[in-house]
């Protein structure tokens, strides 16, 4: 039975779970399918563009429609949880999304959903699109460095230490006095309080626009 498309992006997945992004090849995953070398390739024509495909899955269900009567900036707000929290689910994932170009269908509707929400607000077309550009840049780093952070040894303690070690309080005191909140991995509210930076500006651009 030939292989499906479905059933290479399945197992690209399942395979960057298991090794990671760095160590996931056409190779590794047509063994990992049970398949020859190059069977992958009737349907990808690169790792890039199985790459592409295994990103438009992760948005899979972000660009979900709202409920009625929702808020413009809380229909944001669920938006981009609903993107970290598919980015989270795959190891890697931030990497994965951030290294590719896919205007897919999942990415397309996730595009639309929140570019006309923020249209619907009052934002300019140039405006809305900028806006999802910084709200989208700010998931999936926020998102990159939470997953380099769960990767680090022992929950990152040596890390943290190393950190508050080099906060000299003389030369960065700032810094230092601050020092419980510098250091990652950082708690779930970090995410929200940056989204909630954002959105305060978005608001103000709403404002003062003209559509």
């Amino acid at each position: 039975m030939r292989l499906t498309r479905d059933q290479v992006v399945t197992g690209g997945l399942d395979l960057l779970d298991e090794v990671g992004l760095d160590k996931l090849t056409m190779r590794r995953l047509a063994a990992a399918l049970g398949v020859q070398n190059g069977a992958t390739y009737w349907h990808f024509p690169s790792k890039q563009a199985l790459l592409e495909a295994m990103a438009d899955r992760m948005l899979d269900g972000v660009a979900a429609a709202p409920e009625p009567g929702v808020p413009w900036d809380e229909r944001i707000t669920e938006t981009a949880h609903r993107l970290r929290r598919a980015l989270l689910a795959r190891r890697d994932g931030a990497r994965v999304f951030a290294g590719v170009f896919f205007p897919l269908p999942n990415a397309l509707a996730y595009g639309e959903s929140m570019n006309a929400t923020l249209r619907e607000a009052g934002l300019t077309s140039r405006d809305a699109v900028w806006a999802v550009d910084a709200l989208t840049y700010y998931v999936v780093g926020h998102v990159a460095e939470e997953q380099l952070a769960a990767a680090l040894p022992d929950g990152g303690r040596p890390a943290a230490a190393r950190l508050n070690a080099a906060l000299d309080p003389q030369q960065y005191p700032t810094l230092h006095a601050a020092a419980g909140d510098v250091a990652v991995p950082h708690p779930r509210e970090h995410f929200s309080y940056g989204l909630d930076l954002l959105l305060t500006g978005i608001r103000a651009r709403v404002g003062g626009s003209t559509p």
